[in-house]
């Protein structure tokens, strides 16, 4: 029964691994085909969703360890960017666009879901390489989430996601991506969360080959 039951996961597992990889790469040719881009970036809450609903639905342990990450994360991620939109103190003066979806107070609640998803996937990927120390896995998981925003913030100004004041990234953004990662990889390894096979590291990748894919061939530059 428990060689089933392994199998079984083996299989959720694959499939997780393949929607995550062949959602990407679909949506990436459809943002890179100007004729497709409008209709892409209207699908990208439902891909946000889906990539949660991919972690959610593909965990094999205590679900309500899970259930208290998504939670913490969900608020403490929304939170810092309702916090940053209205007071600009945290990552600098932005807004968001409409592509994101819904807003409280200015802000996509998508973006919480978003925090979960970065969290998540670089927390697991982490464990995959065997950091075992928390504290210098969330540093080098930080590090790992900083290099993915520096790639996707001038995407996401011209895609619609947010925006800059005067155009300009801010250092002070990167810092507090870096500050505010730490805390809430902290907070993912202190509920030990069980690591889920290929998952982590697939997200991870997907999203950073996207981004990297659009960040090259779009005319954006970290600059603009």
């Amino acid at each position: 029964m428990e060689g089933q039951n392994d199998q079984s996961d083996l299989k959720i597992k694959r499939i997780a691994v393949a929607i995550i990889v062949i959602f990407h790469l679909v949506g990436m040719i459809g943002f890179l085909i100007p004729a497709t881009q409008p209709y892409f970036i209207r699908l990208v809450p439902f891909h946000l969703l889906l990539m949660f609903a991919v972690i959610i639905f593909s965990y094999n342990a205590d679900v309500k360890r899970l259930l208290l990450f998504v939670s913490g994360v969900f608020l403490s991620g929304y939170l810092v960017e309702v916090l940053g939109v209205h007071t600009g103190k945290i990552f600098g003066s932005y807004y968001y666009g409409d592509t994101l979806g819904y807003k409280i107070a200015a802000v996509p609640l998508l973006m919480g879901v978003n925090w979960v998803i970065l969290i998540f996937s670089i927390g697991q990927m982490m464990k995959t390489f065997k950091v075992r120390n928390t504290i210098i896995a969330s540093l080098l998981g930080a590090v790992a989430l900083v290099t993915l925003d520096y790639f996707i913030e001038p995407v996401a100004m011209k895609f619609d996601y947010w925006h800059w004041d005067l155009h300009e990234i801010p250092g002070q953004n990167f810092v507090a991506w870096f500050i505010v990662s730490v805390i809430l990889l902290k907070f993912y390894y202190a509920l030990g969360l069980k690591q889920q096979k290929y998952i982590g590291v697939t997200m991870f990748v997907s999203q950073l080959i996207f981004f990297v894919v659009l960040y090259m061939t779009t005319g954006t530059n970290i600059f603009a």
